[in-house]
């Protein structure tokens, strides 16, 4: 995958929410260290690039030395988080509220993530699968994540609202009665995927706060959200750019804004109104690319470090060792 994912920032303010109100921990020095500016939790629409996000999660789990922290941040989840809660709220049925999760999850996180639901005996079965093993998320993620799905179902219909059941792929669960206790079903761990069953009346009922009017209203305003995220981004022009030049070895800032026609001190301001800057951008392009091409193993080491703009193989060599903590020979 080219393009680092980014998370939308309402989920680190869940995070910011659950240390203050559950754990009476502050928060700034848990996003600082997960490298994250904490002002940029009430900005509408801001994001945070993924592995931070994940690195946020592992530092609320160590701050609070709760293992179960996602079941009680997923708990933190309102509607108001973005257009998309909205159109969930009015969707025809919870059916339809998931359908619209499965269409528009990139809102939430642009990680590798495959997500579905269909219909299975009398049930409906909505599953979670992350995949890319690069980016594989925190427990503590997945906990709240799923925690936060079972929420909006309760906001749309009643507190009693429970699935069927969910299993997890992981097994590596503190406890898994603190899992029952939290769900209000049977909860399994060690599955090929994450499952949450649903009985398919529940599904199919008429939400009490329909209004098919406004969840289409809220729909383009979702889309028009996405569409924000790709290609007119100062940030993913340069990483294009990037990708042509770099086999030239020409890729220093000032030819980067040559070729965008901007000066350099626009490109430098643009580039860290999206909370980035060119050195980083051409960092983890690089870092992104040597890994596919490895993988792909089709190329030769000496091609891959001209292709990225290196002087030789050594110095795309201990690069790559500085990124991935091994030799590209040993990696896979």
């Amino acid at each position: 995958m080219l393009f680092e994912p980014t998370t939308l920032s309402a989920t680190a303010r869940l995070i910011a929410e659950t240390l203050e109100k559950d754990y009476s921990v502050d928060p700034a020095p848990v996003f600082q260290q997960a490298d994250l500016d904490i002002s940029q939790l009430r900005v509408p629409g801001a994001r945070y690039p993924s592995r931070n996000m994940q690195a946020l999660w592992r530092a609320a789990v160590e701050a609070t030395r709760d293992p179960c922290f996602g079941l009680r941040a997923g708990k933190h989840i309102s509607p108001s988080f973005h257009a998309l809660g909205f159109s969930w709220i009015a969707s025809q049925s919870l059916l339809g509220a998931l359908r619209r999760l499965c269409r528009y999850h990139d809102v939430i996180t642009t990680m590798p993530l495959s997500l579905n639901i269909c219909a299975v005996d009398d049930c409906y079965e909505m599953t979670i699968d992350y995949t890319d093993p690069q980016y594989a998320p925190e427990i503590a993620s997945i906990d709240a994540f799923v925690t936060a799905i079972v929420q909006l179902c309760q906001f749309a219909t009643d507190r009693q609202f429970a699935p069927v059941s969910i299993a997890f792929k992981c097994s590596d669960r503190h406890s898994i009665n603190t899992y029952k206790e939290a769900f209000g079903c049977p909860v399994t761990t060690g599955a090929e995927r994450i499952t949450l069953r649903f009985d398919r009346e529940s599904l199919e009922k008429p939400l009490p706060g329909i209004n098919l009017e406004l969840a289409k209203a809220n729909d383009s305003v979702v889309e028009k959200y996405l569409a924000s995220l790709d290609s007119q981004k100062v940030t993913t022009q340069v990483r294009e750019l990037l990708i042509a030049l770099l086999p030239s070895g020409h890729t220093n800032q000032s030819r980067i804004a040559e070729h965008m026609n901007r000066s350099l001190s626009t490109l430098q301001r643009q580039l860290s109104q999206e909370g980035t800057s060119y050195q980083e951008i051409r960092d983890e392009t690089r870092r992104q690319l040597a890994t596919e091409y490895v993988r792909e193993s089709k190329l030769s080491l000496s091609q891959i470090a001209y292709m990225l703009g290196f002087s030789d193989q050594s110095n795309f060599s201990r690069a790559f060792r500085r990124w991935t903590g091994v030799p590209p020979r040993e990696f896979h």
